[in-house]
């Protein structure tokens, strides 16, 4: 009987930093590359974050029926299929190791109550084990054809072993080959594979209109190529678990929903077993609209990996990873550049179809370290627009309290800088649509990009010295940030009540408490030796407060307007017409 691969639980590498987010181990275990021997009495679990079969997700999302487990190891040995329901575990199928693979047919996902299966296999002499394979009789219900979109900007390090990776496993699993392809976008101009010419490689050369412009430029591409029935959004300066284009691939192939879209979760670089994000809610009244689900999740803990959790709604997924059916919208992205061209494509187009599983991951460096005032600018302008486009109740007070909110934070914090940016964006939306449609993107990201203050940059042996502050208890800190208001940031104390000493904050924070009587900061990293130092400057900061009341007056007169010119522009800003004279008549021909 034919089988269809639906997830391979693999071994991790020999110098995985976590290898518990793919294995548990006891015993007498030596590890290889993707590969284990174990002597008698070892034991291996794959009840971990990669390792499991959720079950409880493939039945509720799928059409999957009768589900075996190929568990790809020799020698001697006992494996077993562990169930877990509600806490409880127990084996549900077991067999003794020999001198080839063996399958434990497990049984239907129908008529059972599994939330999650995990294979372990004990050593009762020398063994070698490979990786656990769950597979499916049951025919796909959908043809599903593949093509990731990277676009990539002078990211080399990343991309190639990326995609050298993908092909890699592509080109050596059958389940995948003929079924997945890969785009890169360059917006550089300057990438180089080393790739005789093929068709699971394709580059096309961009002018550098950021994620929003690379993917237009890949998503148009495809849909002219009429191979593709699916596309990955995937970015450049990731490093991607290649195991997740299987599970992504067969969740396609037998998905109950034909609009379903798949979100990786992203976890961190640094600690790789913190998830970053598994999905975002977007509460557009919110001071801070994106929530991130997941966040900070230890993926090492066992009683999380085992919980057969419901799936979450999202407002939106990440272009760190997205893949989505290429039917599901004629709209390309919007004209945003850098910041929230993702978060009005989830809005609009895929976020309530979308989900995540497990194993479906990538690791991203902190985005701590990325944000600087030019993000501010992209921040403002962009969620501004976004929220006049997709929200009907979204009025003027609601914009203009974020961005008075957030004026407070930054000016009373010492980041002048951020406020300034902040401002030229607020500024940039007030322009209107045309003045979107027609802006360089390109230079006026050359241009934002030149801010020399607050960017993360290595400490100086002089700052780096200092210690990190002892934050002070909430109820300190909140009396702080009420005082401010009354005491204009601290500049009506008397100067002999505020502080020369230089004091510490999180590189991520807007330190209004601290910054009362204190007249600079230091804001840094908490584990990088990375950060920048803010001081007050009483002239500028009354000069930026005027800018903020005039933006406001000004939002205040014309938002009804804004909003209207908004949505009537809409259709034509994210057209194929309006996005190829972005292009600027570069090729649409691939180079191999």
């Amino acid at each position: 009987m034919t089988q269809f691969l639906l997830q391979r639980s693999m071994l991790p590498v020999r110098d995985m930093a976590e290898p518990t987010l793919y294995v548990r181990e006891k015993g007498g275990v030596t590890r290889g590359d993707e590969s284990a021997a174990l002597v008698a009495g070892a034991e291996l679990s794959f009840d971990t974050s990669f390792g499991v079969f959720h079950a409880g997700r493939w039945r509720r999302l799928t059409s999957v029926g009768s589900v075996v487990a190929r568990v790809v190891a020799t020698g001697s040995g006992r494996v077993e299929v562990v169930s877990v329901h509600r806490g409880r575990e127990r084996v549900v199928a077991s067999a003794v190791l020999g001198a080839h693979s063996i399958d434990l047919a497990v049984g239907s996902l129908r008529d059972t109550q599994f939330g999650m299966l995990y294979v372990r296999i004990v050593a009762t002499g020398a063994c070698e084990v490979h990786r656990v394979e769950w597979r499916t009789d049951s025919p796909a219900t959908h043809d599903v054809r593949l093509s990731l979109s990277i676009t990539t900007f002078n990211r080399q390090a990343y991309v190639i072993p990326t995609v050298k990776k993908v092909l890699a496993l592509v080109r050596s699993l059958p389940d995948l080959n003929g079924r997945v392809r890969v785009l890169v976008v360059d917006n550089a101009n300057n990438v180089d594979f080393d790739e005789p010419p093929c068709d699971d490689l394709n580059v096309v050369p961009n002018r550098n209109l950021g994620g929003a412009g690379g993917f237009a430029r890949g998503l148009m591409w495809l849909r002219q190529q009429r191979w593709a029935t699916h596309v990955l959004f995937m970015d450049d300066d990731i490093s991607l678990e290649t195991e997740a284009l299987v599970r992504t691939v067969a969740l396609f192939a037998y998905a109950r929903d034909p609009q379903l879209c798949i979100h990786g979760a992203m976890l961190s670089e640094e600690r790789q077993w913190m998830q970053f994000e598994a999905g975002s809610k977007y509460l557009w009244r919110s001071l801070y609209p994106l929530r991130a689900l997941g966040q900070e999740d230890d993926l090492r803990d066992r009683s999380l990996v085992l919980r057969d959790a419901k799936e979450k709604r999202f407002a939106y997924s990440a272009w760190w990873y997205t893949a989505f059916p290429i039917g599901i919208t004629k709209d390309n992205p919007l004209p945003v550049f850098v910041r929230g061209d993702d978060v009005a494509f989830g809005l609009m187009h895929t976020g309530r179809h979308t989900v995540t599983l497990n194993g479906i991951a990538v690791w991203h460096a902190d985005f701590h370290l990325k944000n600087n005032p030019s993000s501010l600018f992209y921040e403002m302008r962009n969620f501004a627009t976004i929220d006049t486009l997709v929200f009907d109740r979204h009025r003027w007070w609601h914009l203009g309290q974020r961005f008075l909110a957030l004026s407070f934070r930054n000016l009373f914090g010492f980041r002048y800088a951020s406020a300034e940016y902040m401002i030229r964006g607020m500024r940039a939306y007030l322009a209107g649509p045309q003045a979107l449609a027609e802006v360089d993107h390109t230079a006026l990201h050359d241009e934002l990009r030149r801010v020399t203050e607050e960017k993360p940059a290595p400490l100086s042996p002089e700052h780096a010295a200092v210690t990190m502050s002892t934050p002070l208890p909430k109820p300190v800190r909140l009396i702080g940030f009420v005082l401010s208001l009354p005491l204009v940031g601290g500049f009506l104390l008397p100067r002999s009540v505020r502080s020369r000493e230089l004091r510490t904050a999180p590189i991520d924070s807007r330190a209004v408490g601290l910054a009362l009587r204190h007249e600079q900061i230091l804001y840094r990293h908490d584990r990088l030796p990375e950060g920048f130092v803010c001081a007050r400057d009483g002239a500028r900061f009354r000069a930026l407060w005027r800018d903020v009341f005039g933006v406001l007056a000004e939002l205040a007169r014309n938002y009804g307007r804004l909003k209207r010119e908004y949505r009537t522009a809409y259709p034509a800003l994210v057209s194929d017409e309006a996005w190829q004279r972005r292009f600027d008549g570069v090729s649409a021909v691939p180079k191999r």
